[in-house]
C-alpha cells in the first residue's frame, strides 16, 4: 500500500513577549496619570536608609540636637514640592526620593539654635527649615544652564544659603567633634564607612570620595603644623595643633559630607578623571575657605560653600577631561571650547546668571566671616558687646 502526504507550509512560531510589569495609573480629573514606584536597587533608598540609621544614633547615644519633627517636616516640604512639579511637568506620578533624600541631609546638617536634644518633637526654627527645603528645591529645578540638569547640590545649596543669610545666632550645622572616642562615635563611623561604600560603590563614585580626603587631610595637615586654630562650644579653649587636623580631617560630619552629599552623581562629572579632578579641586577650594577662619560655625560653611562653587565649575571640568580624551584618541579637535562658547551664548539666560551670582557670593561671604568677631563671642558662649557679664548668651542650648 503506498500512502501519499501532502507537504504543508511550516507556520512561523508565535513569539510570545515576555510578561513585564503591571502598568499602574490612576485618572485624575479625566487624565491618566502613570504612577512611578521606586526599586529596592535604588541608590537613592540606599543614602537616605544611611542617614534615617545616624539620625537614629543621634536621637538615642550622640545627644543630636534635631528634632523628629523638623526632619519630618523638612522632608515633606522637599516631597511636596517634587511631587507637585513632576506631577505637572511630565504628567506622572512619581515618588520622590530625590526630593526625601534632600529633606533627609537638610535634617542631618541644619540645626536650629535652641533646640536641646531629645525635643523629639519641638518645631523651634522650623522656619528655617522650611527656607532651606524650599531654597533647595528651587536650586534644583530653577537653576538648570543647560536646561535639563541641575547644576547644584540641592541641600548643599539650602543649607549655605540658610547658614550665611540667618547667621550664626540662630542657626548652625552639626558639630565637627560627635563625642569623646569610644563605641558610640566607632559605631556612626562604622556606619559612615559602611554606608560610604555601599553607595559610592555602585555610582563608581570611590575614586572622588578617595582623592578628596587624600588632599584635603594633608592640607588641613599642613594648616595644623603653621598653628592654626578655631573656637567651638564643646571646647573651653581654642582648637590648634593636632586637634585641629583630628577635629577637620578625620571629623566624622566631613566624612559624612564627602560619602552623602558630595557624591550626587548628578552633579558631579560623569568621567572617572574628572571626578578624581572635581575632587582634588574642591579639597583645595576648602582649605583655602578653611584657612582665615577662627570658628567652628566658619569652618563648617566654608566646607559647604567650596562645593558650592566646585560645582559651579564643573561643565569646565567635563570640557577639560573630554578635550584630553579626544586628543588621547587622535581625533580631530577644532580648538573651540564648547563649554566657554555655550555659556557665552546663554549669558542672558537667568539660570546661567543665578548659577554664577551663587557660585561667587558663596566664597565670598564665607571669607567674610573670618573678621565677624561676634562668631568667636558666640562660640564661647560669651555676652556681645555691651551685655553686662552674666547676661544673655549669644547661643543658648548650644553646648
Amino acid at each position: 500500500m503506498t500512502i501519499t502526504t501532502t507537504p504543508t507550509t511550516a507556520e512561523p512560531p508565535v513569539v510570545v513577549p515576555a510578561p513585564g510589569p503591571p502598568h499602574r495609573s490612576v485618572v485624575i480629573r479625566g487624565r491618566e496619570y502613570p504612577v512611578v514606584l521606586p526599586k529596592l536597587g535604588d541608590v537613592r533608598l540606599r543614602l537616605t536608609a544611611v542617614i534615617i540609621g545616624l539620625q537614629f544614633l543621634g536621637q538615642t547615644v550622640l545627644r543630636f540636637k534635631i528634632s523628629i519633627a523638623q526632619i519630618l517636616v523638612t522632608m515633606l516640604i522637599c516631597g511636596v514640592i517634587e511631587f507637585y512639579l513632576t506631577m505637572r511637568r511630565e504628567h506622572m506620578i512619581v515618588w520622590p526620593a530625590s526630593a526625601f533624600q534632600t529633606g533627609a541631609s537638610v535634617g542631618f546638617i541644619l540645626r536650629a539654635s535652641g533646640t536641646r536634644h531629645g525635643d523629639l518633637w519641638s518645631l523651634r526654627g522650623i522656619h528655617f527649615f522650611v527656607i532651606a527645603a524650599v531654597v533647595s528645591m528651587a536650586s534644583k529645578y530653577l537653576v538648570r544652564p543647560n536646561g535639563k540638569r541641575h547644576l547644584f547640590n540641592p541641600s548643599n545649596a539650602g543649607m549655605v544659603a540658610v547658614l550665611l543669610v540667618v547667621g550664626p545666632a540662630y542657626v548652625f550645622s552639626e558639630h565637627l567633634w560627635w563625642g569623646p572616642a569610644g563605641w558610640r562615635v566607632g559605631l556612626a563611623v562604622a556606619l559612615i564607612l559602611f554606608g560610604g561604600w555601599w553607595i559610592l560603590r555602585p555610582v563608581r563614585m570611590v575614586p572622588m570620595g578617595v582623592a578628596f580626603l587624600v588632599t584635603f587631610g594633608a592640607l588641613i595637615g599642613v594648616l595644623s603644623v603653621l598653628g592654626r586654630s578655631f573656637y567651638a562650644t564643646w571646647r573651653p579653649e581654642a582648637v590648634t595643633g593636632g586637634s585641629y587636623f583630628v577635629n577637620i580631617a578625620l571629623s566624622p560630619e566631613v566624612w559624612a559630607y564627602v560619602f552623602f552629599m558630595m557624591s550626587d552623581p548628578q552633579t558631579a562629572p560623569k568621567s572617572r578623571q574628572g571626578r578624581i579632578v572635581y575632587g582634588v579641586l574642591t579639597a583645595f577650594l576648602t582649605a583655602a575657605l578653611v584657612y582665615p577662619q577662627h570658628t567652628e560655625f566658619a569652618i563648617k560653611v566654608a566646607i559647604l560653600a567650596s562645593l558650592t562653587t566646585a560645582c559651579a565649575m564643573v561643565p569646565f571640568i567635563e570640557g577639560w577631561t573630554h578635550r584630553r580624551q579626544r586628543r588621547r584618541l587622535d581625533m580631530a579637535v577644532d580648538g573651540t571650547d564648547t563649554v566657554s562658547r555655550g555659556l557665552l551664548a546663554g549669558a542672558r539666560r537667568p539660570a546661567i546668571l543665578a548659577a554664577a551670582i551663587i557660585a561667587i557670593a558663596a566664597p565670598i561671604d564665607t571669607a567674610a566671616l573670618s573678621a565677624d568677631k561676634s562668631i568667636v563671642l558666640i562660640e564661647r558662649d560669651l555676652p556681645g558687646p555691651g551685655v553686662a557679664p552674666g547676661g544673655a548668651l549669644h547661643n543658648p542650648h548650644r553646648q
